[in-house]
């Protein structure tokens, strides 16, 4: 059996009653209204990471951002603002001059980063600390031919797997997922389109704030692409994700899965990682009680992305960016939640 069956076969439901135990300590020291949205996180951390509730209280999250990245070969499409070669010179900014905003994002959530290479389009043998996964050298232009082959995908979903099992093997037990590659939020047009069951138009946003004239392209480039893949089922995770997909999107559903069989927690960030999050759920429909929203994006689609999943963004800042960027932020709520909790009638003094 592979990694990635093992993993899949590993995950079970939450255990209700752990959430239902820290939803009555709330509100046995509540004595008139309530902590709202910051039960709920608490309920959720506690469920997902299986806490024995010890003395009343809850681990403090061990927190681990991983970043993927990857190019699309639709890229040669003309979607996007920018050139393939941003994908290298983020990545590399991430751990040389640490930078960008999501290294000062991490600090601010007290998370510690991996960036992991599963698919840029060139040699990233020189940049210090970063992870070599590298399926490919991007993926190919999903208008003519698949993204990637089903080998590949399960490659790059077993790099996010192997991952999760090495840091939780180092106590860590929450990880915030965000992703690079230039062109990738027209994959996720296409993934959400395909689960959601909505049309291009309908999928497909600005991305990183593109033109007009370059909207056409892209929403074109979106329809032709769900004719070209029509006969591939919704529920079919897997195969969506290897026809229209990226390396990078296999590598954070790996982690999701990863993380559910491990009785960890994944907070997504925006548009594209819950696209992740919609191929997990298709995967192992469970592997969702492991995972909690944060932000939701300026991507018009991400609402119904969400909706399809069952979840709920917890703030609307109009971000445009990944990163983890609104993970980092929730991230901040969540520990705050977890402490407060903590400090409750009946927990830790």
């Amino acid at each position: 059996m592979s990694v990635f069956e093992e993993t899949c076969k590993a995950i079970t439901p939450k255990n209700i009653a752990i959430g239902d135990a820290v939803k009555r300590t709330w509100d046995g020291v509540v004595m008139y209204g309530n902590y709202g949205k910051l039960v709920d996180m608490t309920a959720q951390y506690a469920m997902a990471t299986n806490q024995s509730l010890e003395d009343n209280t809850l681990h403090i999250p061990k927190r681990c951002m991983i970043i993927a990245s990857a190019d699309h070969g639709v890229a040669e499409m003309g979607v996007s603002a920018y050139p393939q070669d941003v994908t290298v010179g983020m990545t590399q900014n991430y751990l040389i001059p640490k930078g960008a905003g999501a290294n000062a994002l991490a600090n601010y959530c007290e998370a510690d980063m991996e960036v992991i290479d599963v698919g840029i389009a060139a040699d990233m043998s020189w940049v210090p600390g970063l992870r070599h996964k590298k399926i490919a050298y991007g993926t190919k232009n999903f208008l003519k031919a698949p993204a990637m082959t089903k080998t590949q995908a399960i490659k790059a979903i077993e790099a996010g797997i192997e991952l999760v099992n090495e840091k939780v093997k180092e106590g860590y037990n929450v990880f915030l997922v965000g992703e690079m590659g230039i062109a990738n939020t027209t994959s996720s047009a296409v993934m959400t389109a395909k689960f959601a069951g909505i049309t291009a138009d309908e999928a497909t946003g600005r991305g990183t704030n593109i033109s007009d004239e370059r909207l056409k392209v892209k929403q074109k480039v979106v329809h032709d692409a769900l004719i070209k893949y029509a006969h591939i089922d919704k529920n079919d995770g897997l195969g969506i994700l290897q026809s229209v997909g990226g390396f990078e999107f296999a590598c954070i559903t790996g982690v999701i899965l990863g993380a559910a069989a491990q009785h960890a927690m994944v907070v997504i960030d925006g548009f594209n990682t819950t696209v992740c999050a919609l191929v997990a759920h298709a995967i192992v429909p469970e592997s969702m009680d492991y995972v909690m929203a944060s932000h939701l994006s300026a991507e018009k689609a991400h609402v119904r992305a969400l909706k399809v999943l069952g979840l709920e963004a917890y703030v609307d800042l109009g971000l445009c960016l990944g990163e983890a960027s609104g993970g980092s932020i929730q991230m901040g709520m969540l520990d705050l939640a977890v402490r407060m909790y903590n400090e409750l009638e009946g927990g830790a003094q």
